[in-house]
């Protein structure tokens, strides 16, 4: 399949019209192959007047889903025999979580581009994972979200092995196994060892950093790198920016700031993550690109101004996810400039849309929901 060729390149190696060509092929096969197997996608396709074989398509043409769809419909590609996971997405109490159907085509495809991408920024030889989270095998581990537990094991694929410091309290409120991260932590100072330290946004540093701050307690890991994963908005509420979060784990555990990754991804597109660099800028790797739609209009905006992300990836083989529209605001900044050596569209995400925003495409997901399937 085209895809897998996708994967014998560098992520970030090839200009935009490399890019392009290589993409919208490996795009034109998957759309047919959703075009055929899913009836719902056929739909709008046709609705869309957009029909295979899909030769000089822009971006923009591609039929678009919103990751709401994901709620209310059971959307697959292949026979229902084939499906071996659900993934559910993040939701509070109140909320329906989107439901991914995944077969064992996406799921390879999924670990194999998440360990492609890694490596770029980790390098390919596998490091300790020091993980801020619950372990999922403790008995307590139900309590939380699907989505974040995938995530955690889908980032071990670049890990040597990997160590939990978080547990629950009595009142079901996360806590830092002290002693543990001491021990562990303070052996690494000493060799001076490599390792991830990996955890949510909001959780390194509501839980863990303040704690460690409170405690007077801090670490000197200097060869190490922080990833974390995770929206801004609960951080942006209690007024912490990004600038502000960074100097906080850098002072804290002896981590440098440009080895401070910023991570964005979300469980419709499982296995492709947008990583902060150098710059400050995430980039759009070989297997996805980027469109940003006026929520009014949903027609694509030029390269600079704000409103709805679109990602578009062929990873997807189980369910027609070619084309994400998501309820986050965002912008590109720049598909021609590079970031040591890392080339792709640049682009920023500015946090979740708010409700009059979203009213603003509320009727064309309607059409799309009731209409079009």
């Amino acid at each position: 399949m085209l895809y897998d060729e996708l994967l014998n390149y560098r992520p970030f190696d090839l200009s935009q019209n490399e890019k392009d060509r290589l993409l919208k092929n490996a795009l034109k096969e998957s759309l047919e192959h959703h075009f055929l197997n899913s009836k719902e996608f056929q739909k709008l396709c046709q609705k869309k007047k957009f029909f295979p074989p899909y030769d000089n398509f822009n971006y923009s043409d591609i039929p678009y889903l919103p990751v709401e769809l994901f709620k209310d419909f059971h959307l697959i590609s292949v026979p229902e025999n084939t499906l071996i996971r659900t993934l559910n997405s993040s939701a509070t109490t109140s909320q329906v979580p989107s439901s991914i159907s995944i077969d064992d085509i996406t799921r390879k495809r999924q670990v194999k581009t998440l360990a492609w991408l890694l490596s770029d920024f980790m390098g390919k030889e596998r490091t300790p994972f020091f993980i801020f989270d619950i372990d999922p095998r403790h008995k307590s581990a139900d309590k939380t979200i699907t989505a974040r537990m995938a995530a955690i094991r889908g980032f071990l694929v670049a890990a040597s092995q990997s160590e939990y410091f978080m547990n629950y309290s009595e009142r079901d409120e996360l806590v830092i196994d002290i002693p543990k991260l001491i021990k562990y932590l303070t052996e690494c100072e000493k060799q001076q060892k490599k390792i991830i330290l990996f955890g949510f946004t909001y959780v390194l540093f509501s839980f863990v950093a303040k704690q460690l701050q409170k405690l007077n307690i801090s670490f000197k890991l200097s060869n190490s790198v922080i990833f974390h994963i995770g929206g801004w908005k609960k951080l942006q509420n209690e007024a912490v920016s990004k600038s502000i979060f960074n100097a906080t784990l850098s002072s804290i555990f002896g981590i440098k700031v440009n080895n401070i990754f910023d991570t964005y991804g979300f469980t419709e597109q499982l296995g492709i993550v947008y990583v902060d660099c150098d710059d400050g800028l995430k980039r759009c790797p070989l297997v996805s690109e980027i469109i940003i739609r006026d929520p009014n209009t949903m027609k694509q905006l030029p390269d600079g101004e704000t409103g709805l992300v679109e990602f578009i990836s062929p990873l997807p083989f189980s369910y027609p996810g070619c084309a994400l529209l998501l309820d986050d605001i965002g912008r590109v900044v720049s598909r021609n400039s590079e970031s040591n050596g890392r080339r792709g569209t640049a682009f920023e995400i500015l946090g979740r849309a708010e409700k009059s925003e979203l009213r603003g495409c509320g009727d064309i997901m309607a059409e799309n929901i009731n209409n079009e399937f």
